[in-house]
């Protein structure tokens, strides 16, 4: 299914967030200090709607969430 990605000006403690039952994800832009910091977000966002996507692989979200870490850093390992 297609990822639909909506944008919030309100204040909240969440920088983003997506929900599995409709595929969609939330980026709330006053939690963000740049156009790259609203990026990282995204792409965050991104790659739980892709974990939920791939059948053959069960996390829970402690699991997603270091996945997320390690691909968002792996740059720094591969130089």
């Amino acid at each position: 299914m297609v990822l639909s990605v909506d944008f919030r000006v309100r204040n909240t403690d969440e920088r983003g967030i997506y929900y599995e039952e409709s595929q969609r994800a939330i980026v709330y832009l006053p939690m963000h200090e740049s156009l790259d910091d609203i990026y990282k977000t995204i792409n965050h966002e991104v790659y739980h709607h892709c974990f939920a996507q791939w059948d053959e692989v069960k996390m829970d979200e402690d699991q997603e969430e270091y996945l997320i870490f390690q691909l968002a850093w792996a740059h720094l390992s591969l130089e």
